[in-house]
């Protein structure tokens, strides 16, 4: 029986140098990756624009609530009974409407939650996915998030935040002239040029759809939009059409071959836009091409129809 249990003891004993040999675990910090993932830092740019405008909306709805209330109390007694309650009505109507905008707005599953699960959960999920993906192939059983469970003492690499960072920001690296003799393209901001298109965030889509489907080109490299984007801002332009002269200053700062620009409109159901390419090199403008989709669920469609023009018009230039 000694023996059976001395033999027990030091299979477990075995087992356990295996185990610790085999489970490797490793650490994240989520606030330094969404603080320094470009991506992230688009996303949250964005998402503080939209809220900033949602803010000054609702600043503006409680100033006229908070003017009408004024003007009764100050006015109630010189009114009539029908002249009160005529105003009084007036000071509800505005604060309902004040009310219910805020309720729209900041409620639960209100335009802030719509928007943050459009723009910052996707950014959640591919970092998530690029965690997964990571510890798959450094071999790692179970990566913790730094930021959450507070590691106090860890040996040298096992911190792989700046490996998440590198992998994530990889799409994100400068381009410029390609050995490879692929020709780079800078698409700008698609401008949406009426309210309905800026709601539901058409010029984005646009966009987004372009450069996917020019990224799977073969002979194509594209710059990361959130460079696109920096270098507009350097220049002041935010929120505005990025027109053929502006196009082609930010293709050179960003030593593109080709920039991509545009506008789209919304009505209903039906979206229609217009993509134009020029050549940065030379400085000269390419093409231009319509698009026009009858619903949004064929945009992606359309907009590869367009971009597809686009690029036949580089090949025989």
């Amino acid at each position: 029986m000694r023996a059976l249990r001395l033999a027990i003891a030091a299979g477990l004993l075995t087992l356990g140098t295996l185990a610790a040999k085999e489970f490797r675990v490793g650490y994240v910090d989520y606030d330094q990756v969404i603080a320094k993932y470009e991506a992230a830092i688009d996303a949250k740019a964005e998402m503080d624009t939209v809220r900033a405008g949602f803010e000054a909306k609702a600043e503006s709805l409680k100033a006229d609530y908070e003017q009408a209330k004024e003007e009764y109390e100050s006015q109630q007694l010189t009114l009539s009974e029908e002249g009160k309650r005529a105003k009084n009505a007036e000071v509800d109507q505005r604060k309902r409407r004040y009310d219910s905008y805020v309720a729209d707005v900041y409620g639960k599953g209100g335009k802030i939650d719509q928007q943050y699960k459009e723009l910052i959960a996707p950014i959640v999920a591919k970092i998530d996915s690029a965690v997964a993906k990571l510890s798959e192939d450094e071999g790692f059983a179970l990566i913790l998030d730094a930021s959450k469970s507070g590691v106090v003492y860890a040996q040298s690499g096992l911190d792989l935040t700046q490996l998440l960072l590198e992998d994530l920001n990889r799409e994100f690296a400068p381009v410029g002239p390609s050995g490879s003799g692929k020709k780079v393209y800078a698409l700008m901001p698609v401008f949406n040029t009426n309210d309905l298109a800026s709601q539901d965030h058409v010029g984005r889509d646009i966009r987004n759809f372009a450069n996917q489907l020019m990224r799977a080109q073969p002979k194509v490299d594209v710059v990361a939009s959130a460079k696109v984007d920096l270098q507009l801002s350097a220049y002041g332009i935010q929120g505005q059409q990025v027109l053929l002269d502006k196009a082609l200053d930010a293709g050179r700062a960003l030593d593109a071959d080709y920039v991509v620009y545009g506008y789209a409109s919304k009505q209903a159901q039906r979206v229609q836009f217009e993509l134009s390419i020029a050549d940065v090199r030379l400085g000269t403008f390419l093409k231009s091409e319509k698009g026009d989709a009858s619903r949004s669920d064929y945009l992606q469609q359309q907009v590869g129809s367009v971009v597809r023009v686009l690029l036949a018009a580089v090949d025989t230039h």
